[in-house]
């Protein structure tokens, strides 16, 4: 079952192993080694998400450092200051590499925003602060879900034990999440909607930090973001469906505009609307990012 729930609701997800053979191939034919280029992640704080031979390990393994820019949901909860930290430990005219991603996991229930942790035997939230947050914005609109407007989840009802409500990083992201809701009555399944739209949190947030940084290309030559979504399984290894690649350098070479080279790593992107329900919701997931949009700014 959680096969069959993955290639519903990500169909294009890669192995971790795979994903980075990608990014590394497509990167290696531009100049990026691991003697030029820092990398970063801004991915949840959650130890499931750095195992041994999983996707962070892996990529830390072949870049040889890794910067962690991200807390609770992928949010680059380091801010401005800790970008700024980072780029300033780029080599000299070096290249910066950012992986970022919200997670989700599947049980084998075929559940998504569960998961079968090891050596537990009750099943968990993952992401526990994205379905947390959810959980949080249902009981302030209680009426609107009666009403069909915030459908319940499948994991709804498995307690929670780690979500405090005075927890700043839960608190923002309740923030920044709640106008982004718009459209998922339309959605296949709740929790599969509430994490696309944690990514578009995760990569407005990171292009604030760079477009707000305006010492960015004195220190870097150039940044690659590779953004999407990584999957949580029990067995069969971890996966992460992308849903963004692109090259930036300075405003002074080719007008500054990315290099979109999704594509050329991954083939072509994954059908949305069936999953997300709305021409909307997919254009505010696969569209450019709107660094204004939300309620806080890191």
């Amino acid at each position: 079952r959680a096969e069959e729930a993955q290639g519903r609701f990500f169909p294009t997800a890669l192995l971790s192993s795979d994903l980075d053979e990608a990014i590394a191939r497509t990167l290696n034919q531009r100049g990026f080694t691991p003697q030029n280029t820092l990398f970063a992640h801004s991915v949840c704080s959650d130890e499931v998400n750095n195992k041994d031979e999983q996707l962070v390990d892996v990529m830390v393994s072949r870049w040889q450092e890794g910067f962690s820019l991200g807390g609770l949901g992928g949010l680059p909860f380091a801010g401005k200051s800790g970008f700024r930290a980072y780029l300033h430990h780029v080599p000299d005219s070096g290249k910066l590499l950012i992986l970022f991603a919200p997670h989700v996991g599947i049980d084998g229930e075929g559940r998504v925003g569960a998961l079968q942790r090891e050596g537990q035997s009750a099943v968990s939230k993952a992401c526990g602060a994205a379905v947390g947050s959810y959980k949080a914005i249902q009981a302030k609109a209680e009426q609107a879900r009666k009403e069909g407007l915030l459908p319940p989840s499948a994991v709804r009802d498995i307690p929670d034990y780690d979500n405090d409500p005075f927890d700043p990083e839960l608190g923002i992201i309740i923030d920044l999440l709640t106008p982004r809701l718009k459209g998922l009555e339309q959605a296949a399944e709740p929790i599969t909607f509430v994490t696309y739209m944690m990514y578009t949190i995760v990569r407005d947030l990171l292009d604030n930090c760079i477009k707000e940084t305006p010492d960015v290309w004195e220190w870097a030559s150039e940044v690659a973001l590779v953004g999407g979504v990584m999957v949580n399984r029990k067995s069969g290894g971890d996966f992460f469906q992308p849903l963004s690649f692109e090259l930036r350098r300075s405003v002074s070479v080719a007008n500054g505009r990315p290099t979109d080279v999704y594509r050329e790593a991954f083939g072509p992107r994954p059908d949305l609307l069936p999953i997300l329900g709305s021409e909307d919701a997919v254009r505010r997931v696969l569209g450019p990012s709107k660094p204004g949009e939300g309620a806080v700014s890191l």
